[in-house]
């Protein structure tokens, strides 16, 4: 079945999409040639940049002005807007929801999310629309932006009182959330039925940290802004589970050979459904552990190890406060002039950000922006802007998005 989905997207591409017909016409291929997964392999691979240098050209045709439009930092720190279809968002609603099932958040659930609040000013009728959205969901938000003691105390009280069933959150920000409550000797009577960490990597440390807290189990899960759910761990906790319905996902060595079993390797990354600006071959800038194991779930989903290049380091504020890595990539995805950005932290009093700049400098998003830092950040770190030509890259070709000097 994703072979057939394969096969009839590599076709619409053709046949609709400028920029894959270039590159099939260069390739001297038809999508009908593509019998197997090694001539599959013969197509190149989309980076961030394929599509920046041809956005136009990579929708399709019979789409244009029919899509939802999307933006994302990433934890590669290179913002990207894209585009998708109707039909695209409701598999990736549908393989979000099954896998968040297995973790016993169906639809209805009471569920507590710690998760990334918007910082863009929105309208009236945009916050009451969110705010039923969430009442109907049963879905109770605190910014994990905003997650210093007195927050946290905050939250502790709101969950006891709202006792969710599940708690949905970005790892970090979760992981210091048990940590505060543990420090309370276990006082805390929040006791969901599981907890769903995302974002960013979750660690054997932190998972022991927050089952500890919330006296259940953890279920890790990996998704993108491109993408949402990619894979996610079951009830059985050995591994993700592939959203194969959805997607088609390699893991590549170096030199663009398949990964082996055990052996770690770049995630690249076909949707199976997004007809209007089709992602081919994606590289979304993450390394994965590749497995060739059956879980005894018996669901029979193909399966990823690990994930090994998400963890974004966190940010200390000169007053103590811890702030999550994946607050700059949020924040950040909404400049359009910003094209690659890194942030370095050497002591609480002092962050550096560096911007690579593609478009000329909008000075009063610029200064917006600093208003937005200064708020999180708050007035005892001084934060200095370093415009650059470019940001290399690291050993494993990875662009880290935060880089913290801080022990502990």
């Amino acid at each position: 079945m994703q072979w057939q989905s394969l096969q009839e997207l590599l076709q619409h591409s053709e046949q609709e999409c400028p920029y894959w017909q270039t590159i099939f016409r260069n390739l001297q291929l038809r999508p009908g040639d593509i019998q197997t997964y090694e001539d599959f392999l013969s197509l190149p691979i989309t980076t961030k940049s394929t599509i920046r240098d041809n956005y136009g050209d990579l929708i399709a045709n019979s789409y244009r002005g029919r899509t939802l439009q999307k933006a994302t930092g990433g934890s590669t720190g290179e913002p990207l807007r894209f585009e998708y279809t109707h039909t695209s968002n409701e598999w990736r609603q549908a393989v979000t929801r099954r896998g968040y099932g297995w973790a016993g958040a169906y639809g209805g659930v009471k569920q507590g999310y710690i998760w990334g609040i918007t910082l863009q000013k929105e309208s009236l009728f945009h916050q009451l629309k969110q705010e039923l959205h969430h009442r109907v969901l049963r879905q109770k938000y605190f910014n994990s932006f905003d997650f210093g003691e007195q927050e946290m105390a905050r939250c502790q009280q709101a969950l006891e009182k709202y006792s969710p069933d599940v708690i949905v959150g970005y790892t970090n920000p979760l992981y210091n959330f048990a940590r505060y409550i543990n420090a309370q000797g276990g006082a805390s009577r929040i006791r969901p039925l599981s907890v769903i960490t995302g974002a960013e990597k979750l660690h054997d440390f932190q998972r022991e940290e927050i089952e500890k807290a919330f006296h259940t189990k953890v279920f890790n899960t990996y998704g993108s802004r491109e993408f949402m759910l990619i894979a996610m761990e079951c009830e059985q906790h050995n591994g993700l589970h592939v959203s194969a319905e959805n997607l088609f996902v390699e893991v590549l060595r170096d030199d663009g050979s398949p990964a082996e079993p055990g052996e770690f390797g770049r995630v690249v990354i076909t949707d199976l459904h997004n007809y209007g600006m089709p992602f081919i071959r994606y590289e979304i800038g993450d390394l994965a552990i590749q497995s060739d194991r059956s879980c005894s779930c018996g669901r029979g989903l193909p399966m990823l190890d690990d994930i090994v290049g998400r963890s974004l380091d966190m940010i200390k504020t000169a007053d103590g406060k811890m702030i999550p890595g994946e607050f700059f990539p949020h924040l950040l995805k909404d400049y359009s002039w910003i094209h690659r950005f890194q942030v370095i932290q050497e002591n609480p009093e002092q962050l550096t950000i560096k911007i690579v700049s593609g478009n000329e400098l909008n000075a009063g998003e610029f200064e917006q922006l600093k208003k937005h830092i200064f708020e999180v950040m708050g007035a005892g770190t001084q934060v200095s802007y370093d415009f650059v030509d470019d940001i290399p890259l690291t050993k494993t070709g990875k662009h880290r998005v935060t880089i913290s000097h801080i022990d502990g």
